[in-house]
Protein backbone atom coordinates (compact mmCIF):
# COMPACT_ATOMS: atom_id res chain seq x y z
CA UNK A 1 0.00 0.00 0.00
CA UNK A 2 1.64 3.01 -0.59
CA UNK A 3 2.06 4.96 2.03
CA UNK A 4 0.65 9.05 1.82
CA UNK A 5 2.91 11.59 2.04
CA UNK A 6 1.91 14.87 3.95
CA UNK A 7 1.83 18.74 1.96
CA UNK A 8 5.75 19.87 1.89
CA UNK A 9 4.01 23.62 1.87
CA UNK A 10 3.76 25.53 4.54
CA UNK A 11 -0.07 26.59 5.91
CA UNK A 12 -0.04 30.96 4.99
CA UNK A 13 -1.27 31.62 8.29
CA UNK A 14 1.67 29.91 10.29
CA UNK A 15 4.12 31.85 7.42
CA UNK A 16 2.56 35.05 8.47
CA UNK A 17 2.77 34.20 12.12
CA UNK A 18 6.37 33.46 12.10
CA UNK A 19 6.81 36.38 10.24
CA UNK A 20 4.99 39.07 13.29
CA UNK A 21 7.32 36.42 15.82
CA UNK A 22 10.48 37.53 13.48
CA UNK A 23 9.45 41.55 13.43
CA UNK A 24 8.31 41.61 16.96
CA UNK A 25 11.99 40.44 18.08
CA UNK A 26 13.56 42.62 15.66
CA UNK A 27 12.10 45.90 17.06
CA UNK A 28 12.73 44.63 20.65
CA UNK A 29 16.68 44.26 19.72
CA UNK A 30 16.91 47.35 17.96
CA UNK A 31 14.43 49.97 18.66
CA UNK A 32 14.34 52.40 22.07
CA UNK A 33 12.10 51.02 23.95
CA UNK A 34 11.77 48.24 21.63
CA UNK A 35 9.72 45.46 24.59
CA UNK A 36 7.33 48.24 24.59
CA UNK A 37 6.89 48.62 21.35
CA UNK A 38 6.86 44.79 20.38
CA UNK A 39 4.13 44.11 22.70
CA UNK A 40 1.68 47.16 21.22
CA UNK A 41 2.35 44.97 17.97
CA UNK A 42 1.91 41.78 19.35
CA UNK A 43 -1.71 43.03 20.77
CA UNK A 44 -2.66 44.93 17.47
CA UNK A 45 -1.65 41.40 15.76
CA UNK A 46 -4.21 39.47 18.44
CA UNK A 47 -7.19 41.79 17.66
CA UNK A 48 -6.54 41.71 14.52
CA UNK A 49 -6.16 38.13 14.05
CA UNK A 50 -9.17 37.17 16.86
CA UNK A 51 -11.00 39.41 14.54
CA UNK A 52 -11.15 37.22 11.19
CA UNK A 53 -11.28 34.27 13.69
CA UNK A 54 -14.48 35.16 15.84
CA UNK A 55 -15.68 37.91 13.53
CA UNK A 56 -18.70 39.46 15.16
CA UNK A 57 -18.40 37.82 18.58
CA UNK A 58 -15.10 38.82 19.46
CA UNK A 59 -16.43 42.62 18.24
CA UNK A 60 -19.25 42.48 20.87
CA UNK A 61 -17.29 41.11 23.58
CA UNK A 62 -14.39 43.56 22.90
CA UNK A 63 -16.84 46.51 22.88
CA UNK A 64 -19.21 44.88 25.52
CA UNK A 65 -20.45 48.14 27.66
CA UNK A 66 -21.61 49.74 24.27
CA UNK A 67 -23.16 46.71 23.12
CA UNK A 68 -24.96 45.83 26.23
CA UNK A 69 -25.98 49.55 26.30
CA UNK A 70 -27.70 49.11 22.85
CA UNK A 71 -29.13 45.68 23.64
CA UNK A 72 -31.03 46.40 26.73
CA UNK A 73 -32.33 50.06 24.30
CA UNK A 74 -33.65 47.73 21.43
CA UNK A 75 -35.22 45.61 23.47
CA UNK A 76 -36.79 48.63 25.36
CA UNK A 77 -38.10 49.65 21.48
CA UNK A 78 -39.10 45.93 20.35
CA UNK A 79 -40.77 45.98 23.94
CA UNK A 80 -42.72 49.12 23.17
CA UNK A 81 -43.34 48.12 19.41
CA UNK A 82 -45.27 44.97 20.55
CA UNK A 83 -47.41 46.44 22.85
CA UNK A 84 -49.20 48.06 19.33
CA UNK A 85 -50.24 44.02 18.74
CA UNK A 86 -52.05 40.92 19.98
CA UNK A 87 -49.75 38.98 22.55
CA UNK A 88 -49.67 35.92 24.04
CA UNK A 89 -52.92 34.72 22.72
CA UNK A 90 -53.77 32.28 19.97
CA UNK A 91 -54.66 33.63 16.10
CA UNK A 92 -54.27 32.64 12.73
CA UNK A 93 -50.31 33.34 12.87
CA UNK A 94 -48.38 33.24 15.90
CA UNK A 95 -44.63 34.29 16.32
CA UNK A 96 -42.50 32.99 18.91
CA UNK A 97 -39.74 35.51 19.53
CA UNK A 98 -36.67 34.87 21.75
CA UNK A 99 -36.51 36.70 25.04
CA UNK A 100 -33.31 37.37 27.77
CA UNK A 101 -32.31 35.75 30.30
CA UNK A 102 -30.42 38.98 31.75
CA UNK A 103 -28.87 36.39 34.35
CA UNK A 104 -26.26 35.09 31.36
CA UNK A 105 -23.86 36.76 29.87
CA UNK A 106 -24.65 35.62 26.29
CA UNK A 107 -27.69 38.16 27.23
CA UNK A 108 -25.43 41.23 27.48
CA UNK A 109 -23.51 40.72 24.21
CA UNK A 110 -25.73 38.94 21.46
CA UNK A 111 -28.92 40.43 20.28
CA UNK A 112 -31.80 38.46 19.21
CA UNK A 113 -33.52 41.10 17.04
CA UNK A 114 -34.00 44.58 15.80
CA UNK A 115 -36.78 47.05 15.77
CA UNK A 116 -36.08 46.79 11.95
CA UNK A 117 -36.03 43.25 11.29
CA UNK A 118 -39.63 43.07 13.41
CA UNK A 119 -40.99 45.97 11.27
CA UNK A 120 -40.30 44.19 8.29
CA UNK A 121 -42.34 40.61 9.52
CA UNK A 122 -45.44 42.85 9.98
CA UNK A 123 -45.20 44.71 7.03
CA UNK A 124 -45.07 41.25 5.46
CA UNK A 125 -47.57 40.08 7.58
CA UNK A 126 -50.06 42.59 7.00
CA UNK A 127 -49.88 42.82 3.52
CA UNK A 128 -51.11 39.21 3.47
CA UNK A 129 -53.58 40.32 5.38
CA UNK A 130 -53.29 38.10 8.36
CA UNK A 131 -54.33 37.84 11.96
CA UNK A 132 -51.41 37.65 14.19
CA UNK A 133 -50.35 37.29 17.62
CA UNK A 134 -46.32 37.83 19.19
CA UNK A 135 -45.19 35.65 22.13
CA UNK A 136 -42.87 38.26 23.72
CA UNK A 137 -41.69 35.68 26.23
CA UNK A 138 -43.41 32.58 25.66
CA UNK A 139 -42.35 29.14 27.50
CA UNK A 140 -42.14 25.63 26.35
CA UNK A 141 -45.60 25.06 27.37
CA UNK A 142 -46.97 28.01 25.51
CA UNK A 143 -45.13 26.36 22.39
CA UNK A 144 -46.68 23.21 23.13
CA UNK A 145 -50.10 24.72 23.31
CA UNK A 146 -49.72 26.63 20.37
CA UNK A 147 -48.42 23.75 18.25
CA UNK A 148 -51.68 21.52 18.98
CA UNK A 149 -53.93 24.52 18.32
CA UNK A 150 -55.53 23.56 14.98
CA UNK A 151 -57.07 26.98 14.62
CA UNK A 152 -53.33 28.18 14.14
CA UNK A 153 -52.53 27.61 10.60
CA UNK A 154 -48.65 28.94 10.80
CA UNK A 155 -46.00 29.45 12.99
CA UNK A 156 -42.67 31.34 13.22
CA UNK A 157 -39.57 31.27 15.43
CA UNK A 158 -37.31 34.74 15.41
CA UNK A 159 -33.93 34.67 17.17
CA UNK A 160 -31.24 32.32 17.11
CA UNK A 161 -31.16 29.04 16.84
CA UNK A 162 -29.83 26.41 13.39
CA UNK A 163 -32.22 23.67 11.17
CA UNK A 164 -32.64 21.25 14.63
CA UNK A 165 -32.64 23.98 17.50
CA UNK A 166 -34.41 27.06 18.68
CA UNK A 167 -32.92 29.75 21.20
CA UNK A 168 -36.18 30.64 23.00
CA UNK A 169 -34.15 32.04 25.80
CA UNK A 170 -30.39 32.20 25.95
CA UNK A 171 -30.77 29.32 28.52
CA UNK A 172 -33.99 27.71 27.29
CA UNK A 173 -34.09 25.45 24.09
CA UNK A 174 -36.72 24.21 21.34
CA UNK A 175 -35.95 21.32 19.76
CA UNK A 176 -37.99 20.72 16.71
CA UNK A 177 -37.65 17.50 16.37
CA UNK A 178 -40.41 17.33 19.39
CA UNK A 179 -42.76 18.03 16.80
CA UNK A 180 -42.53 14.99 14.83
CA UNK A 181 -45.97 13.78 15.18
CA UNK A 182 -49.32 14.81 13.25
CA UNK A 183 -50.57 16.13 16.16
CA UNK A 184 -48.28 18.97 15.46
CA UNK A 185 -49.16 19.80 11.40
CA UNK A 186 -49.19 23.68 10.52
CA UNK A 187 -49.97 25.16 6.94
CA UNK A 188 -46.79 26.98 7.39
CA UNK A 189 -43.66 27.09 9.68
CA UNK A 190 -41.02 29.98 9.70
CA UNK A 191 -37.65 29.86 11.40
CA UNK A 192 -36.27 33.05 11.28
CA UNK A 193 -32.67 32.54 12.11
CA UNK A 194 -29.16 30.78 11.09
CA UNK A 195 -29.98 27.21 9.54
CA UNK A 196 -27.30 24.21 9.21
CA UNK A 197 -27.04 22.28 5.81
CA UNK A 198 -27.91 18.93 6.87
CA UNK A 199 -30.77 17.10 8.65
CA UNK A 200 -34.08 17.92 9.45
CA UNK A 201 -36.08 20.99 10.12
CA UNK A 202 -39.38 22.11 11.72
CA UNK A 203 -40.74 22.12 8.25
CA UNK A 204 -39.99 18.49 7.69
CA UNK A 205 -41.62 17.59 10.51
CA UNK A 206 -45.28 19.53 10.91
CA UNK A 207 -45.75 21.26 7.02
CA UNK A 208 -46.67 19.62 4.14
CA UNK A 209 -43.79 19.78 1.35
CA UNK A 210 -45.78 21.70 -1.05
CA UNK A 211 -45.72 24.42 1.35
CA UNK A 212 -42.10 24.46 1.59
CA UNK A 213 -41.04 26.58 -0.67
CA UNK A 214 -43.04 29.74 1.04
CA UNK A 215 -41.88 29.29 4.35
CA UNK A 216 -39.48 31.27 5.65
CA UNK A 217 -36.11 29.33 5.92
CA UNK A 218 -32.31 28.93 4.71
CA UNK A 219 -29.99 26.33 5.10
CA UNK A 220 -26.74 28.42 6.02
CA UNK A 221 -25.65 31.40 8.55
CA UNK A 222 -28.41 34.67 7.97
CA UNK A 223 -28.04 38.43 9.48
CA UNK A 224 -30.45 41.02 10.01
CA UNK A 225 -30.20 42.60 6.72
CA UNK A 226 -30.63 38.86 5.30
CA UNK A 227 -34.42 39.19 7.28
CA UNK A 228 -35.10 42.92 6.58
CA UNK A 229 -34.47 42.13 2.41
CA UNK A 230 -36.42 38.89 2.40
CA UNK A 231 -39.72 40.02 4.20
CA UNK A 232 -39.30 43.20 1.82
CA UNK A 233 -39.00 40.80 -1.38
CA UNK A 234 -42.19 38.87 -0.26
CA UNK A 235 -44.29 41.84 1.58
CA UNK A 236 -43.98 43.24 -2.23
CA UNK A 237 -45.23 39.67 -3.39
CA UNK A 238 -48.03 39.70 -1.31
CA UNK A 239 -49.27 43.29 -2.27
CA UNK A 240 -48.71 42.16 -5.87
CA UNK A 241 -51.25 38.57 -5.46
CA UNK A 242 -53.66 41.01 -3.68
CA UNK A 243 -54.58 43.52 -5.94
CA UNK A 244 -55.05 40.80 -8.49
Amino acid sequence: MMESKESLKFDFKLVAAAICGLAMIFVALTQRNGALVAFQLYLLVVLAASSIYFGQQFIRILFMPVVAVLIRLEDYKCSRYFNKFDLNRPAEVVIFLAHYNWRTFEAWVKPNFFLEEIQSLVNYLNAKNQTFSFYPRASLNDVEEIMRDKNVKEVGFFGHGDSHVFCLSNDLLVFYCDFNDPKYAKEYAHQIHCGTPDGKSLLDYVVPKSNHSKCFFFRKSIRGRDIIKEFKRRAKEAAAEVKF
